[in-house]
């Protein structure tokens, strides 16, 4: 496959390439794809300890999550639900040093690796710890502006992160861009952050109540049970359906989003492993669509191996528990044909 040595050849390159395979095998070569790239940033909120129960709808019942309903600012249609947070908002090392100081100091805030120095002047870093954490901060104050919350509680120094680095969310360039305007090839940075149950309420609450902004790009912030998030990903039906095919008024928008929910999962059930097995297969059994870790890695250009690092999950478990997921759906499947016999 071909390197290519600017951006602007790059994207001409990508421009006349049929969207799909062709464009995934341009973006496959690391040298074309860094012409592109860019980060972004997303923190999934949750609250609530484990407690008694007789399964694990019970035992979870009592841990929520914080998931913003995404729409499309022109057309209001349905994009899924998610973490807060979006795209990183840069600017090039090259570009900062051709500005004045008064210009280098107006960018702080507004572009995500632009911060102040030990000598409190501006100073653009290329630190992605400093850059992501920056990008979560600039995102949910917009994601939730639009929802007229301006309140930001979001502490980004507390927020945990997953390591998500190998990911190639490059869904954008490959399936959907038409030639026009920006496109990147991202790898996103995903954090989780524990908060109180009554900050969820009240951001849910507020959500709902507050007059969102015009062209607002979200529908409202979900709290959601966490049994009730883990299944959502790789429901085929709906009347909304993303360029994959799945259903946008029900599924999470992006794979590693999702996947936060099982870390958090894991994490309160400590990593065992019968108890994660277990998990899979009631979780599954909740829903009418196959769960797949499988499907969920390929969107994500990976495999079963990153599931279980991101999960920090023995890779035998992971396994056991996909293979739950693909025999508790066929059980179900097989039991509601017998029943319509």
């Amino acid at each position: 496959m071909k390197t290519y040595l600017s951006k602007s050849e790059l994207l001409e390159a990508l421009r006349n390439a049929p969207k799909g395979e062709k464009r995934a095998e341009i973006l496959s070569v690391e040298e074309n794809r860094r012409l592109i790239y860019n980060s972004g940033a997303n923190v999934t909120l949750y609250a609530g300890k484990i407690q008694d129960g007789k399964n694990f709808q019970e035992k979870l019942g009592n841990i929520y999550l914080g998931l913003i309903e995404r729409k499309n600012a022109k057309t209001a249609r349905r994009e899924g639900v998610g973490a807060l947070g979006g795209l990183s908002e840069r600017i090039s090392e090259e570009e900062f040093n051709q500005l004045d100081i008064a210009e280098q100091e107006r960018l702080i805030g507004l572009k995500d690796d632009v911060i102040k120095g030990e000598d409190n002047l501006p100073y653009h870093t290329t630190d992605i710890n400093i850059i992501s954490r920056n990008t979560v901060k600039r995102e949910s104050f917009e994601e939730l502006g639009n929802l007229g919350i301006y309140d930001n509680p979001i502490d980004t120094s507390l927020m945990q992160p997953l390591d998500m680095s190998a990911v190639r969310d490059d869904n954008y360039a490959i399936n959907i861009w038409n030639g026009y305007g920006q496109v990147w090839a991202v790898t996103p940075y995903c954090y989780r952050l524990e908060v109180s149950e009554n900050l969820l309420s009240k951001l849910h609450s507020q959500s709902l109540e507050n007059q969102h902004e015009q062209n607002s790009e979200a529908q409202s912030y979900l709290k959601m049970p966490l049994f009730e998030a883990l299944p959502r990903f790789g429901k085929r039906d709906g009347a909304v359906l993303s360029e994959d095919g799945r259903d946008m008024e029900y599924d999470y928008r992006y794979p590693h989003e999702w996947l936060v929910s099982w870390k958090i999962a894991a994490d309160i059930l400590q990593a065992d492993t019968k108890a994660m097995l277990n998990l899979a297969s009631e979780v599954q059994a909740s829903v009418n669509h196959q769960i797949s870790f499988a499907k969920a890695a390929q969107a994500m250009g990976q495999n079963l191996d990153f599931v279980a690092h991101v999960l920090e999950l023995n890779p035998g478990t992971v396994r056991q528990m996909e293979g739950n997921f693909q025999l508790t759906h066929q059980q179900k499947f097989r039991s509601s044909a017998q029943m319509e016999k």
